[in-house]
């Protein structure tokens, strides 16, 4: 008798980009809201599953209905460390969810360069977020 290995694919699709910008996360979810003409909500995340010791960092997340798409904002430190020390030239990242396969990705760059206060953006590897993927998406 042979066996057979249901493997599942738990892992989410979705983009990252890296923002760089000085200013307080409240006003980057506001400049952000604007832009894509979405509400954001304010929750804190902690990617660790120490409990108690783990740091926690802004998150918020706006959702398109019409578009099936998730945005999340998320600071890349609190007062006491980043999230991602090898990634201290970015202050925020964004993470967009959903229908990314018809999600443009050139256009939403622009988009975000063109807003004055926003320094830097860059599409950034994935990858680096699957071990917090879960804290993130869940809701």
């Amino acid at each position: 008798m042979s066996k057979h290995r249901l493997q599942l694919d738990d892992e989410y699709e979705f983009l990252a980009f890296g923002l760089s910008c000085h200013l307080k996360d409240y006003r980057v979810a506001w400049l952000l809201s604007r832009a894509l003409r979405l509400d954001f909500l304010r929750t804190m995340v902690s990617p660790s599953s120490n409990g108690a010791d783990s740091a926690a960092y802004a998150k918020f997340m706006g959702k398109d209905e019409d578009k099936h798409l998730n945005y999340i904002i998320l600071s890349n430190q609190n007062e006491d460390a980043y999230l991602f020390k090898e990634f201290k030239q970015y202050d925020f990242f964004i993470l967009v969810e959903g229908y990314i396969d018809i999600f443009d990705t050139s256009s939403f760059i622009d988009l975000l360069q063109n807003i004055e206060s926003f320094q830097f953006v860059s599409v950034m590897d994935k990858r680096k977020f699957n071990k917090i993927q879960y804290a993130l998406f869940e809701e």
